[in-house]
């Protein structure tokens, strides 16, 4: 059986025992809360001062204690993360620990030379923070946000022509102002040579997805309808190179957004796929979705991980009814019985 099959079977396993047995698959690793934009949606952005960000050593300790878990991907948010100026110092202590890393960035501060950085430091992936095409995006991030992007990924695609490998991804927030423009930008993102789009839902409060009042942007009633079409346009494209990110997978969307979401849907996987760095009060402190399970001062990771403070944080998230329907705590292949025996039947066909 391979790697893959067998830990679909453990996460599916630890959910159902409330215990890991399995590490986390990623560290999410907040740098700053700084940025450069101030978009309509976001909550996060230039929230907390320049002296509330873990310090350089925090990070590549927190690294440090991710590959001794045997964690595999780190992700690097914010804020902009590169509004920090050891980004790349971070990107290459990643990589020197075999580690694969993942910039989240609004693309609008990448021109040659911190292109040429990005190649330097091995950065793995950058996912890039895109809400639309050209007006819907402007409107949510700021005049010419959108130009800035596209530049910014044609740029890094002709680096790569020169073998340079890393891969580029497009993340949509999926709202009542771009609704209408999944499948066009997902055929944009296809043209652009991106290797991976995902459509993510809305939440109020991105510091806070446990807030689940109606944002602004919320998708109206009558506009389910249009979502659900958008789908089906993407259902019936055939891409000539990008891959569509579905943590979970996109029918849920319109369930969510309808408020007809349960449990039976969609399976959290809150304290067992994603373990999160942020700073707060001097402390670098290790969160799950419901709350903190440790100071990286003071524990190593996974004994935080595999703390009753983390027991209980994982029992929150079983019980939750509020369901945010986010990819780092999506795992749909070890969400049911049912996924995990298909699994099996597989490795036996």
């Amino acid at each position: 059986m391979s790697d893959k099959k067998i830990e679909n079977i453990l996460f599916w396993l630890s959910r159902r025992i409330n215990y890991p047995l399995v590490s986390p698959k990623v560290l999410q690793i907040s740098l700053t809360n700084r940025c450069n934009l101030s978009c309509r949606m976001c909550s996060i952005a230039n929230s907390l001062p320049r002296d509330q960000e873990l310090s350089t050593g925090q990070i590549l300790h927190a690294i440090d204690e991710a590959q001794e878990y045997a964690i595999k991907e780190i992700i690097l948010t914010g804020g902009e993360p590169f509004l920090r100026e050891d980004i790349f110092e971070i990107a290459r202590h990643c990589s020197s620990k075999g580690l694969r890393s993942i910039v989240t960035t609004n693309g609008t501060l990448i021109n040659e030379p911190m292109a040429e950085s990005i190649i330097n430091s091995k950065i793995n992936h950058l996912h890039f923070s895109i809400d639309g095409l050209a007006q819907a995006n402007d409107y949510f991030r700021g005049l010419g946000a959108f130009d800035k992007i596209i530049k910014a990924v044609k740029l890094l695609t002709e680096k790569r022509k020169n073998g340079n490998f890393f891969s580029l991804g497009f993340a949509c927030t999926v709202m009542d102002n771009n609704v209408d423009q999944l499948f066009g930008l997902l055929k944009l993102a296809d043209d652009l040579g991106v290797d991976v789009i995902n459509f993510q839902p809305l939440v109020k409060d991105n510091s806070n997805f446990l807030d689940k009042s109606l944002p602004l942007f919320w998708i109206k009633k009558e506009n389910i309808a249009i979502l659900s079409e958008e789908i089906k346009k993407i259902r019936s494209y055939a891409p000539r190179h990008i891959t569509i990110y579905e943590e979970p997978r996109l029918e849920l969307l319109t369930a969510y957004y309808a408020g007809r979401l349960t449990r039976k849907d969609w399976t959290c996987f809150g304290g067992f796929k994603t373990v999160f760095i942020c700073f707060s009060n001097k402390q670098p402190l290790i969160y799950s979705c419901h709350g903190i399970c440790g100071n990286l001062d003071e524990v190593k990771l996974k004994a935080a991980w595999l703390s009753p403070e983390a027991h209980k944080l994982r029992v929150h998230s079983r019980r939750c009814k509020d369901l945010c329907l986010q990819s780092c705590y999506s795992q749909e292949s070890s969400g049911n019985l049912g996924n995990v025996l298909r699994t099996i039947k597989a490795r036996e066909s």
